[in-house]
Parts: C-alpha cells; structure tokens; sequence
C-alpha cells in the first residue's frame, strides 16, 4: 500500500494557507479512494471524478499545487487499478482497513510537514 499513498503524494506543493486542513483533506480523500477502490467494483474513472467533486466542495485549490484536476484524477485511476490489482496481497478486509488506518495517519503528517515547510519558504 505504501506505493500506492506515494504516487498519490508526488504533487510537489507550494504556500497554503491553512496546510493542516489541505492535508486533512487530500489525506481522507486517499482513504475514500481506497475503500472504494478494495469495496466496490466501481469504474476507476468514477472513484476519481467522485473524489475531485469532493475536494472542490471543500474549496481544496489545485492551483496551489504543482499539479491539475487531470493529473489528480489520471494517478487516482492508476491508484485503483493498482489497489484492485494487489487486492489479493494485501489479505482480508480487516487487514486492508489496519494498514489504510496507518498509511492515512502518515499521510496526514508527512504531507502537513511538506506544506508548512514550503509555507515557510515562500514567506
């Protein structure tokens, strides 16, 4: 699963305004995508137009990062091509959710540490 949280965390980021919220936000998208993804037999191309709608509703700005709404949602049906395809490693349901838990958490921190250090440099 690390790979799969990487390629989703390879947007190079610049100033935020509030980078904890932006983490939180991008963080807990991920893990949507990832049980929709391990859950359903729903087309990739939906997980992600579902999982852009939702970051726009929480005003998340794409013109922050280093990246566009495409690039977002081309690497989230990559994601879940990949997450469908290592479904039968990862093990059961209960394993899936132990290990999303943890990469979700380092999630949240890494990319709050990532854009609190690119906040300091701009300023």
């Amino acid at each position: 699963m690390k790979p799969l949280l990487l390629s989703l965390l390879l947007l190079p980021a610049v100033a935020f305004a509030n980078p904890s919220k932006m983490a939180e936000d991008y963080c807990n998208t991920f893990k949507d995508i990832s049980v929709k993804a391990y859950d359903t037999n729903e087309a990739p191309e939906k997980i992600a137009k579902d999982a852009l709608a939702t970051l726009k509703s929480q005003n998340f700005d794409f013109a922050k990062l280093d990246a566009t709404e495409a690039d977002f949602s081309n690497g989230t049906v990559e994601v879940v091509k990949s997450l469908r395809d290592a479904k039968a490693e990862i093990g059961s349901r209960e394993e899936f959710q132990e290990g999303l838990t943890q990469i979700v958490a380092a999630c949240k921190i890494q990319m709050d540490s990532v854009l609190q250090e690119q906040k300091k440099i701009i300023h």
